[in-house]
């Protein structure tokens, strides 16, 4: 089967999968106690049923000229197989936890990942591990309803038979591409939108000011922790009335709450934070299995101590545009803004809100007892995220919304997290009481004294204005002084499609993006034979570092000069654009 290129999401984690080292910040676990006669091996041939049936989940991303490509896998070849392992109930909760916690090598591994502890004869814990690119939230309802139903047939000793799915992901892939254009076509959607949102995060907070227990590490360990809560029907009640009152949404109170709460505890009146939005407006998308979400950062104004009423309206305002300008990749977003690059922090925001509308995973196996079990997940990327799911009731009224609140251990310790939360309730419980009073008022029951030792007050710097490419500094122009330094600056040229390139340019600042990085970390590997992984790069971008890291003295030495690559014309590869 023919190479398909990726989709813009898809081409992100394929990045960050290169650059943290195969970390689990990007698995999506979920696990089943599964009660009653199970049959094993039905279940395991279910799963490939599944596999067979979308092609993302036996799908690899080797590179292939420098850029990394979907490869589906034969139907056979791309089975998950099933581990069956035995356990205790002592043993099997840890169990779930380091086999939920490995990370996949994307070039090599499948997406999808299944084991199934067992406990007793008739008592099972059954555990699929996904990486999100190939799987969303909203994944979950095809899926399991294709795995129930693959399971019924095998049962039977029969293959399931459906209708074949109208499209796969990889058709989405090349869609996405056709239908949202190219950045020089000023009449494509993605130059509209692009235009949009280089006005709206100019000048964004590189770095929001959170009341952390430690100073940011140079180099995160990504292990979260996780605080549960509840915001219960009456209260769910009361903000769904808010909602209506201000022609807003219950995310929209939620996100104006969760503003105010950070701007009471000394982050700033300007508050951007990331949300996801589902990208399956085509019918044909409905059924199937696959990464179809965007990041949209959202910045909320909570300047002159508003009361809630106001603040609500400025959020709805921010909020109803953004998500009419919801097609531009995130990749793409971060490329044209250019923010300082750092391996310690997210681009653009560093706190985010996961708000589902009453997603449940539900597994139905005929004749087992099925029940969704939490999972010990200790690694992510943000500082902070909101995970909240909104529920209903018996009668279809409010049921409360689930909460949980994710923190990166480096920052926060655990009750401090306990306070964030709590202090997002008290905040909601003030305005549900009296949306006309200021923010500043709400009672929150945290000290607001919480910076770090050799972190004080100040403001957010504002990055510089970097929406053009900017030029090489005439100050840093410092040309190729041995024969690798100049076959590097030759390879950084070809990549970027621009001269002259100075040793001390940094390549992200010349215009570089993650795409291009690969790119070229791929030609350096081709043409000096050399070990370079992407996070080296990230970490030293520019010809002096590489040359460091590469170890020029032992290349001087060798007979044969390297190749004058900066003296030949760029060739076709790597155009420069791309996410």
């Amino acid at each position: 089967m023919s190479a398909a290129p990726l989709s813009f999401g898809q081409e992100r984690f394929w990045f960050l999968n290169q650059v943290e080292g195969f970390s689990a910040a990007h698995n999506s676990a979920e696990a089943f106690r599964l009660s009653g006669p199970l049959d094993a091996g039905a279940l395991e041939a279910a799963l490939g049923d599944v596999t067979a049936r979308h092609e993302v989940l036996r799908t690899v991303f080797p590179l292939v000229d420098g850029d990394p490509q979907q490869r589906v896998l034969p139907a056979e070849e791309g089975r998950p197989g099933l581990v069956v392992a035995a356990s205790t109930e002592q043993q099997v909760r840890a169990a779930v936890a380091e086999a939920a916690g490995r990370g996949f090598d994307l070039t090599v591994d499948r997406p999808l990942r299944a084991w199934l502890f067992v406990l007793a004869p008739q008592e099972h814990v059954l555990l699929l591990v996904f990486h999100h690119i190939a799987w969303d939230a909203w994944s979950a309802g095809p899926f399991w309803g294709d795995l129930a139903q693959a399971y019924e047939a095998r049962l039977a000793g029969a293959a399931p038979s459906r209708p074949p799915l109208q499209v796969q992901y990889r058709d989405y892939a090349v869609w996405q591409r056709a239908v949202l254009g190219h950045e020089d076509d000023p009449e494509s959607t993605l130059a509209r939108q692009l235009a949009h949102w280089r006005t709206e995060l100019a000048k964004i907070p590189r770095e929001l000011d959170l009341p952390v227990d430690r100073p940011r590490p140079a180099v995160p360990s990504r292990v979260i922790g996780t605080v549960p809560f509840r915001i219960e029907p009456e209260l769910h009640g009361r903000i769904q009335e808010l909602a209506r009152e201000g022609q807003a949404t219950v995310f929209m109170v939620l996100h104006a709450a969760i503003a105010a709460l950070l701007t009471r505890l000394g982050a700033g009146t300007d508050i951007p934070v990331g949300t996801l939005v589902a990208d399956r407006g085509e019918e044909a998308l409905g059924d199937l299995v696959g990464f179809f979400v965007n990041t949209l950062v959202l910045r909320a104004d909570t300047s002159g101590d508003p009361d809630f009423r106001t603040l609500l309206s400025r959020v709805r305002d921010t909020d109803l545009v953004a998500f009419e300008q919801k097609d531009l990749p995130f990749e793409k977003l971060v490329h044209a803004l250019n923010p300082e690059r750092s391996i310690d922090r997210n681009p653009l925001y560093q706190v985010s809100i996961a708000f589902y509308d009453g997603v449940e995973n539900a597994l139905d196996l005929k004749g087992v007892r099925a029940r969704h079990e939490s999972i010990d997940t200790d690694s992510g990327t943000l500082d902070l995220v909101f995970d909240l799911n909104q529920t209903k009731g018996a009668s279809g009224g409010p049921g409360g919304i689930d909460g949980v609140l994710a923190y990166a251990v480096d920052l926060f310790d655990r009750d401090t997290a306990r306070h964030l939360a709590r202090g997002l309730l008290r905040l909601l419980e003030a305005a549900a009481a009296d949306p006309g009073a200021p923010i500043g008022r709400a009672e929150l029951d945290f000290p607001l004294d919480r910076r770090p030792a050799l972190r004080p007050p100040s403001e957010t710097p504002e990055p510089p204005d970097q929406s053009e490419t900017p030029e090489p500094s005439p100050a840093a122009d410092r040309g190729a002084r041995t024969p690798l330094e100049e076959t590097l600056c030759g390879l950084f040229a070809e990549v970027l499609q621009r001269t002259p390139i100075a040793v001390d340019d940094d390549f992200f600042l010349l215009g570089g993006h993650s795409l291009a990085a690969t790119r070229l970390v791929s030609r350096i590997r081709s043409v000096l034979g050399a070990r370079l992984g992407v996070r080296e790069f990230f970490d030293e971008p520019t010809v002096a570092g590489i040359a460091r890291r590469l170890g020029s003295a032992a290349r001087e030495d060798r007979k044969d000069p390297l190749p004058p690559i900066s003296r030949r014309p760029a060739g076709p590869t790597g155009t420069g654009r791309g996410a």
